[in-house]
């Protein structure tokens, strides 16, 4: 019995784990999807997410709702201002967006410390 209660349990945690994890009516994100509009993003950021430009931060393995607000305040031009950036986000989709951050999110971050 105390082991079909753990197993229970263990189900409503996950199950409720993953409900908070993608908000309701919002297709999951779409990772090739997002790797294929990144390639763009590959010159200065690379396709691992480690940059090797002096300056440029790493996007591998960064929380994914915060290159997504990243990426709509460069798109938007109100809060971030970089002529680079903002032109290269200008003309990104929310879903764009969505699927670029979940790409690099997903990507392995550097061993040797933070994102610059």
């Amino acid at each position: 019995m105390k082991n079909i209660f753990r197993l229970g349990l263990a189900a409503l945690l996950l199950a409720t784990s993953t409900v908070q994890a993608q908000p309701l009516g919002e297709p999951a994100p779409d990772v090739g999807a997002g790797k294929k509009r990144a390639a763009a993003c590959f010159a200065c950021h690379n396709p691992d997410g480690i940059a090797k430009i002096p300056g440029t931060p790493h996007l591998a393995g960064q929380e994914r709702g915060y290159l997504e607000n990243a990426l709509r305040a460069y798109r938007d031009g109100q809060t971030r201002q970089n002529p680079i950036m903002n032109a290269m986000a200008k003309p990104l989709s929310d879903r764009d967006i969505v699927n670029i951050a979940a790409y690099y999110s997903l990507q392995t971050r550097m061993n040797n410390g933070p994102a610059r």
